[in-house]
């Protein structure tokens, strides 16, 4: 076999025949890191077996130091992991590649499972990949070990997926937990609608990640990425947004009243008749009770109103679709209006819209691997269970170190910088 740079049709055909791909691995994004820094460049590689490709990758590299590169494969490559001969000799002829093409180091998260677990986050009996793992650290590739947690320097470890296949939207929703499907219901009825954002809308989306940056203590991506995200990958790439039209909702409210005000009358008018009438009884206390709950949500309208104008912008996120999966990048939401459900609307929406492109998983993508009540994103993984998504749990990074004395001094360099500078 032959270890070779190969055009970008060459990879592009090898990836999209390939089932298990992610957005990370195709060169749209490496194009897109490219143009948001020029110091970036990248490359496809592959080994072939004559004229067959057997694996492949694109690399991604940037001069970190004197001249030297770090190189990194984004989750990881195109290639079947389980066949651990294969992988073997990949890893062998990339090492050699790098060391002829000024690395310094490298680095690869693969995007393959390490064993599996329910949706309370438990092991489930099964296969793992520890031999995988003991096959890149023969090769000189070193594991991070099984981080847990969040880290903005490395993508997820810890994944949230719904399995669609072979399932029909009533499937899913039946296997929602009941508040899940009740808080949709409920939102359903009050008008929450979805709608896909268009270029010049994306800045909603960023305000409301905004919002939810500001509570949860993160950084929120630039409205630039946003638009290089749909610039680039378009059709591929989801914003969307859910909004309630408060004029709407309210003459729906009116027309509600109104019914129940005539349930009320008659109500009334039978009790004359039938005064002893539990069923009456009943039913005059139901309307009375239903009319009330009218007035309420008319004098909150009146409010919401006053304070946001006639539509409600309730929760945003952001998507990336592939023939395998549909994949929850970024979300934000309006804390004060989580009673319109505004963010259980989106998932229901793009869940949906998984089915009907026929993607074998939803990814919820990342959880910190933590499942006590006291974790710091607990509230996040219970939304993302409560769709009845289990978890995946992948193997991890790993670091190439192609110049070691060389790295050293980059590292200590580095450290200093960062010490001054924080």
């Amino acid at each position: 076999m032959e270890f070779l740079e190969i055009s970008e049709e060459e990879y592009t055909k090898f990836r999209d025949q390939y089932k298990e791909k992610n957005f990370w691995q195709s060169l749209e994004m490496a194009k897109m890191r490219k143009n948001s820094n020029p110091s970036w460049d990248y490359q496809c590689v592959a080994l072939k077996d004559g004229d067959t490709i057997k694996a492949s990758a694109v690399l991604v590299s940037l001069p970190v130091f004197m001249g030297k590169k770090l190189y990194m494969s984004l989750r990881g490559f195109l290639i079947d992991y389980d066949a651990l001969d294969l992988v073997e000799a990949f890893l062998t002829e990339l090492k050699i590649y790098l060391n002829e093409h000024d690395c310094l180091y490298f680095r690869t998260d693969p995007y393959i499972d390490y064993q599996d677990h329910d949706l309370n986050g438990y092991v489930v009996e099964g296969k793992k990949r520890d031999e995988l793992i003991q096959l890149f650290e023969r090769e000189g590739f070193i594991h991070s070990g099984f981080r847990n947690g969040h880290d903005p320097n490395f993508e997820p470890r810890w994944m949230s997926i719904l399995d669609l296949e072979g399932k029909t939207n009533q499937d899913i929703f039946k296997a929602m937990h009941t508040n899940t499907r009740q808080s949709i219901r409920n939102a359903e009825k009050m008008g929450v609608k979805v709608k896909e954002l268009k270029r010049e809308e994306l800045y909603i989306l960023k305000e409301l990640v905004d919002i939810a940056g500001e509570i949860r203590d993160f950084e929120s991506p630039n409205i630039s990425k946003y638009e290089a995200y749909y610039d680039n990958f378009q059709d591929h790439f989801k914003a969307c947004l859910a909004y309630i039209d408060l004029d709407e909702y309210e003459r729906n409210v009116l027309n509600d009243q109104a019914r129940q005000e005539k349930i009320l009358a008659k109500a009334l008018e039978d009790l004359k008749k039938t005064p002893d009438s539990q069923k009456k009884i009943n039913r005059k206390k139901e309307a009375e009770y239903a009319i009330e709950g009218c007035h309420r949500k008319l004098k909150e309208i009146k409010e919401y109103k006053e304070k946001y104008g006639t539509v409600l912008n309730l929760a945003a996120a952001c998507f990336m679709l592939t023939d395998y999966e549909t994949l929850y990048l970024f979300s934000g939401s309006n804390k004060d209006l989580n009673r319109f459900a505004g963010s259980f609307m989106i998932q229901w929406h793009m869940i949906q819209m998984a089915i009907d492109h026929h993607c074998s998983r939803y990814n919820f993508y990342g959880i910190s691997g933590n499942f006590h009540e006291s974790a710091e994103d607990y509230g996040v993984f219970t939304f993302k269970r409560s769709f009845n998504a289990c978890v995946a749990e992948l193997v991890g990074d790993f670091t190439y170190t192609a110049k070691p004395s060389e790295f050293r001094m980059y590292t200590m360099l580095r450290n200093v910088k960062h010490k001054l500078f924080r």
